[in-house]
């Protein structure tokens, strides 16, 4: 399994010449493993990253290309990358959204409201036709199974455990399929204010590498057993680490986002192996983020790593993170579990 950050930005896109090395393009990052079916491209978030990611795939032509959008929520960083990439309007693109349902807004509303004038040109009945979506109500009992034969699923997680505890067989659009043989999705809630916020975990049964996204999450306290659960042995996690201690301590708090620290604390409670940092401010500069951010991360390491109470406490043995396996997410970077 290998992951592609088309965009790592948080809040707004940038472009300016002291943010060159980690780029300026919002949320989105590209899935690729064996499991997904060929032609298929499977996204986590469309920000303005999905711009040059929807132009990529039409440059070097795909057969029976489609994607599948998985998106964590719905602001504007998040989802403003749909209007202008090029494989909204092509009619022979397929497209199948999957995200939360929000109070009482899902993915149809929100396309709704982002192809709307006179906000936008395009209105979203001109683009609907070839749009499916799947809207989660329950996405914390919810698992997405993807065959790289039979495609794309939805089981509840009764359902799936069933499977694994028996014969690892489930049907698919009246064929039989192994479990061992697919990408397996599933999610719980982020910390994210008032807004319904999904964090994906995509599990690759085939080579048992396992790969979170948990962006738009708010350092709390204590660590849920819910995040520790969907964290535990990750191969690699990329974790939103967008305000520095100080900034996050005198303003930024309530917010929605994490810090160095925070995420370095959840890395190590849940024994992940290495982790991007990611959702990068529009005010962060390259030096800032090396000389600040990812600073923060390695001294909180140094913290976290020695401190013998904290381990005992999250059942940590043998550490698997390194320091020099904490790094900071760049756009357009290809990495590899």
């Amino acid at each position: 399994m290998k992951i592609k950050t088309w965009g790592c930005r948080g809040s707004i896109a940038i472009n300016n010449p002291d943010s060159k090395t980690y780029g300026g393009n919002t949320t989105c990052f590209e899935v690729i493993s064996d499991c997904i079916p060929k032609g298929t491209k499977l996204m986590i978030d469309a920000g303005t990253g999905f711009v040059p990611a929807g132009r990529h795939y039409l440059e070097e032509p795909v057969k029976n290309l489609n994607y599948v959008m998985m998106f964590t929520h719905y602001h504007w960083d998040h989802v403003l990358g749909l209007t202008l990439a090029p494989p909204t309007f092509i009619d022979h693109i397929p497209m199948a959204f999957y995200g939360p349902k929000d109070g009482d807004k899902g993915l149809s509303e929100m396309m709704d409201h982002v192809f709307q004038q006179p906000y936008f040109p395009v209105d979203a009945k001109r683009i609907r036709h070839k749009v499916t979506f799947s809207t989660f109500t329950n996405f914390d009992v919810e698992v997405v199974v993807v065959h790289p034969e039979g495609g794309f699923t939805q089981l509840n997680l009764d359902e799936y455990r069933r499977i694994l505890n028996g014969n690892k067989q489930f049907l698919m659009r009246e064929k039989s399929y192994n479990i061992d043989e697919c990408l397996i999705i599933t999610m719980t809630t982020t910390n994210h204010g008032n807004s319904t916020c999904i964090s994906y975990r995509f599990e690759e049964r085939t080579s048992s590498k396992v790969f979170v996204l948990l962006t738009d999450h708010e350092d709390t306290a204590g660590i849920s057993m819910d995040i520790k659960k969907h964290l535990k042995d990750v191969d690699l996690a990329i974790i939103d680490g967008q305000y520095d201690e100080f900034k996050y301590q005198t303003q930024t708090a309530n917010f929605g986002h994490g810090t160095p620290k925070g995420l370095v604390k959840l890395a190590i409670a849940s024994n992940i192996k290495k982790v991007g940092i990611t959702h990068h401010d529009p005010t962060s500069t390259d030096k800032y983020l090396e000389e600040v951010i990812l600073k923060e991360a390695q001294e909180a390491f140094d913290i976290f790593s020695t401190d013998t109470k904290f381990l005992e406490v999250h059942k940590v043995d043998k550490l698997k993170l390194k320091k020099e396996n904490i790094f900071l997410c760049q756009d357009y970077q290809l990495y590899e579990l």
